[in-house]
C-alpha cells in the first residue's frame, strides 16, 4: 500500500514534472474518470490532475511516463530530492533517497554561515517554501531576534540545492523546493544558536584567510576527483580519460576577487576541461562526433555509460560558455548571460570571487558523478 508521504512526494513529482497539457494527455490515456469530465486541459486544475495520475499508477509506470512525456519544468529548481525519488535537472528519474545529499548541504551551511543560514532556511520554512525577498527579510528577523539581509547568502545556497531564485525578473522570489522542507527542517531543528551571534562582521584577515583555506580544500579535491576519475575509467576502459596539467591544478587554488582575476581562472579551468585525452577516447567512440572535448565526451557516455548524469555535461557545457562567449577570449555574446543564470547568478556584474566558488563546487561535483557512473557499470 502506498504510504501517505510517498504519494504526497510523488504528487509534487509529477506536479513539477510535467504542464496541463501532457498531464491531460495520461489522464486519458490512463482511462481515468476525473479527465472524462473535460474537453480541454486548461478547464482542470493542476495539483488535482497530478494527484488523480499519482494514486493510480505504480513506480514503474511513473518511470516511463517520464520517459514517454519529456519533462517541461524549469530547470531553476535542481531536479528533485526527495526521500523516495531522485532526478537530475534533465529529468532522468531515479528511485533512489537523496536526503542524506540534503542533510550534508544543510550541515555544510550551518557550519559555514552559522545563525544567518539558520535563520534564513528557517524563514523559508515559516513562508512555505517561497516568499518575495522583502518578505523574506521581515520573516528572518523574526526569527534571529535582528536584522539581517541575505543577499550575500542566498546565492550561496543555490549550489547546495537549498533554495533557488523564482519567478519573474520584475518580481523575483526564492524558494525552498516543497520536497527537501521535511528533512531542512529536521536538520536545523537540531542546530544550536550560538550564544553571541556575529551578525556576519569579520576581520578583513580573517575573512581573506577563510577565503584561501576554502579555495585550497576545493582545489585538493579537484586533484583527488581527477586521479581517482582516471584510475576507474583506465580501470574500466583501458586508458585514463583526463590529461595531467598541475600548473593548472595548482592555479584552481588562488582566490579570485575581480574581473581580471575571474578571466585568469575561468581560462584555467577551461582547460581542464578541455584536456582529455581526445585520441584514445575517439578510438572508443562508434559514431563521430562534431569537435569538442565536452561533445566527444558526452558522445563516448551516451555509448558506454547507460546510467551517468547528464547534469555533467550541462556543467561542463556552461563553465566554457563562460570562458568563450565573452571579452577577451571572443565579443561578448548573450549565451554568456545564460550560463551564469544557470549557475545562480543573474546580477552584472556578478559577485567575482562568489561565482569562482560556485564553478569550482559544480566541477567538483561534475568529476565525482563522473566517478560514480562509471563504478556503476556492470
Amino acid at each position: 500500500m502506498l504510504s501517505d508521504d510517498r504519494l504526497r512526494e510523488r504528487i509534487a513529482l509529477i506536479t513539477r514534472y510535467f504542464w496541463l497539457d501532457d498531464l491531460f494527455k495520461i489522464g486519458n490515456e490512463l482511462n481515468l474518470d476525473y479527465f472524462r469530465k473535460y474537453s480541454s486541459p486548461w478547464e482542470t486544475n493542476q495539483y488535482q490532475a497530478a494527484t488523480e495520475i499519482a494514486r493510480n499508477i505504480d513506480d514503474d509506470k511513473l518511470i516511463g511516463l517520464c520517459k514517454k512525456y519529456v519533462p517541461k519544468y524549469g530547470l531553476s529548481l535542481g531536479g528533485f530530492h526527495g526521500k523516495y525519488y531522485t532526478a537530475s535537472t534533465t529529468g532522468e528519474l531515479r528511485l533512489q533517497d537523496s536526503w542524506e545529499l540534503i542533510r550534508k548541504n544543510v550541515r555544510k551551511a550551518l557550519s559555514k554561515w552559522s545563525d544567518q543560514s539558520y535563520g534564513t532556511l528557517q524563514a523559508l520554512i515559516n513562508k512555505n517554501g517561497k516568499a518575495a525577498y522583502f518578505d523574506l527579510l521581515d520573516e528572518i528577523e523574526k526569527v534571529l531576534g535582528y536584522e539581517f539581509t541575505p543577499s550575500y547568502l542566498l546565492p550561496r545556497l543555490r549550489p547546495l540545492n537549498l533554495v533557488f531564485k523564482t519567478g519573474s525578473n520584475k518580481y523575483p522570489e526564492w524558494t525552498m523546493p516543497s520536497e527537501i522542507i521535511p528533512v531542512v527542517e529536521e536538520e536545523i531543528h537540531g542546530f544550536k544558536r550560538p550564544s553571541q551571534p556575529s551578525h556576519g562582521k569579520r576581520s578583513f584577515s580573517e575573512s581573506l584567510l577563510k577565503q584561501l583555506r576554502e579555495f585550497d580544500s576545493l582545489g585538493n579535491g579537484i586533484v583527488d576527483a581527477r586521479r581517482n576519475l582516471n584510475v576507474v575509467f583506465e580501470r574500466r576502459f583501458g586508458t585514463a580519460l583526463l590529461k595531467q596539467n598541475e600548473m593548472a591544478t595548482n592555479d584552481l587554488r588562488k582566490p579570485c576577487s575581480n574581473e581580471e582575476e575571474f578571466n585568469n581562472r575561468i581560462l584555467t579551468l577551461a582547460l581542464l576541461i578541455d584536456g582529455i585525452e581526445a585520441d584514445r577516447i575517439s578510438k572508443l567512440v562508434k559514431s563521430g562526433t562534431q569537435g569538442g572535448s565536452v561533445n566527444l565526451l558526452e558522445k563516448f557516455l551516451e555509448e558506454h555509460v547507460e546510467q551517468y548524469d547528464k547534469t555533467a555535461i550541462k556543467n561542463l557545457r556552461m563553465t566554457v560558455t563562460l570562458r568563450s562567449k565573452r571579452y577577451p577570449v571572443h565579443k561578448d555574446d548573450p549565451q554568456y548571460l545564460n550560463a551564469l543564470s544557470y549557475f545562480g547568478f543573474t546580477e552584472l556584474p556578478p559577485d567575482w570571487q562568489d561565482l569562482w566558488e560556485t564553478l569550482l563546487n559544480r566541477y567538483l561535483e561534475t568529476l565525482q558523478s563522473l566517478i560514480s557512473s562509471i563504478i556503476r557499470i556492470q
